[in-house]
C-alpha cells in the first residue's frame, strides 16, 4: 500500500467527523468511486460489529469508515485507487457539517498531498538530472572512443605513408601485409594473417558480407598487369563457392588488366589501389563504405575496379 498508517488515521477522522448524516457520507463515497457492492459489504460488516457491541441503534459512521478502510486495504491496486479518490474528494470539497477534528484532519491531508507532490517533483527532477548525467557520460565515452579510434586510424595512416619511403621491395611487401592485417582489424573485419596451404601462399583474409574474402596484396613499381590476376583467381576457385577476394595493388592496374578481367565472366574478386586505402584512412567512415560501393558496382556492372576518381 502506498499510504501509511498516518494517512489512514486522517482519512478515518475526516470521513467519520465530516458528515452529519449517513446518506451524505454514502453519497460522497459513491462519487469517490466506492461501488454499491463494496458499500453494502462495508455497511453490513459495520452493522454486525455494532450488534456485537450492543451500544448503538445503528452502526456509527466511524464503524462504517473503519470497515471501509479495512476492506479497501485488501483490494491492492484497486483499493489504492479508491482511497486516493476519497482523499482527493476530501481536500476539494466543502463540508459545512465537519467537526474541528475533521477540518484539522483534512488540512493535514492537504499538507501531505502537497508534500507528496513536492517529493514526486523532486524525485522526477533527480531522475532527470541522473538521466542527463548518464547521457553526458555516455556521450563523453562515445567521444573518447571516437577520439581513440581516430588516433588509431591516424597512426595507421602514418604507417602507410612511411611505407612509401621503404626502398626494399621485399621488406615493403611484408610490412604491407602487417599493415593491412592491422587496418582490417581496426575496421572490424576479423582478419587472418598470411598463411600457407599446400602449394599456395595466401596474403591474408577477412570477413565481408558474412563470407570469407581472400587477400592478394601487391606493391610493385608499375601498375599490375593481367598475369597477376590468374593466380589469385585460381586460389579463390579452389575454395568454397561463397569465397570472394580482394586484390590490392598500391600502384593501381593497367587498363588492359582491368579490361581483360571484366571480360572473363563471373567476378570472384574486386580490386582496390592505394588511393582507396588513403581514402579509407582519411575519412571517419573508413573502409567498409568503400568495399560496399566497389562490390555493388561489380554486382551491377561486372566491373571489378572502380577508381576513387569515379566515386
Amino acid at each position: 500500500m502506498p499510504f501509511d498508517a498516518a494517512v489512514f488515521d486522517l482519512v478515518e477522522e475526516a470521513l467519520s467527523e465530516g458528515f452529519k448524516f449517513h446518506y451524505s457520507l454514502d453519497k460522497f463515497l459513491s462519487r469517490s468511486g466506492v461501488d454499491a457492492k463494496l458499500l453494502r459489504s462495508v455497511r453490513a460488516a459495520a452493522e454486525d460489529r455494532n450488534t456485537q457491541h450492543g451500544k448503538f441503534d445503528k452502526a456509527p459512521k466511524r464503524f462504517v469508515v473503519q470497515e471501509l478502510l479495512s476492506q479497501t486495504s485488501q483490494l491492492d491496486d484497486k483499493g489504492d485507487r479508491v482511497l486516493a479518490s476519497i482523499i482527493t474528494g476530501l481536500v476539494n470539497i466543502n463540508l459545512p457539517d465537519a467537526s474541528d477534528e475533521a477540518v484539522t484532519a483534512i488540512d493535514r491531508l492537504k499538507e501531505r498531498m502537497a508534500s507528496d507532490k513536492r517529493a514526486v517533483r523532486e524525485k522526477q527532477a533527480e531522475q532527470e538530472k541522473n538521466r542527463a548525467l548518464a547521457a553526458r557520460g555516455a556521450e563523453r565515452l562515445r567521444e573518447t572512443k571516437r577520439a581513440e579510434r581516430q588516433a588509431e586510424k591516424d597512426r595507421l595512416k602514418d604507417r602507410f605513408i612511411e611505407l612509401m619511403g621503404q626502398s626494399n621491395a621485399q621488406k615493403r611487401g611484408y610490412l604491407l601485409e602487417s599493415f593491412l592485417n592491422d587496418f582490417f582489424d581496426h575496421e572490424g573485419l576479423e582478419p587472418r594473417k598470411s598463411f600457407k596451404i599446400v602449394g599456395e601462399q595466401i596474403d591474408g583474409s577477412f570477413m565481408w558480407r558474412e563470407r570469407a574474402s581472400l587477400v592478394e596484396a601487391k606493391w610493385v613499381g608499375e601498375p599490375v598487369a593481367g598475369a597477376q590476376f590468374g593466380a589469385f583467381a585460381y586460389k579463390i576457385e579452389g575454395k568454397s563457392a561463397d569465397t570472394r577476394g580482394l586484390f590490392i595493388s598500391i600502384n593501381g592496374y593497367s587498363t588492359e588488366a582491368i579490361r581483360g578481367m571484366n571480360a572473363k565472366g563471373s567476378l570472384k574478386f574486386v580490386c582496390l589501389d592505394g588511393a582507396h586505402l588513403m581514402q579509407a584512412l582519411s575519412n571517419y567512415d573508413g573502409l567498409r563504405p568503400i568495399l560496399e560501393r566497389v562490390w555493388r558496382h561489380a554486382d551491377e556492372t561486372g566491373e571489378s575496379y572502380l577508381p576513387v576518381a569515379d566515386f
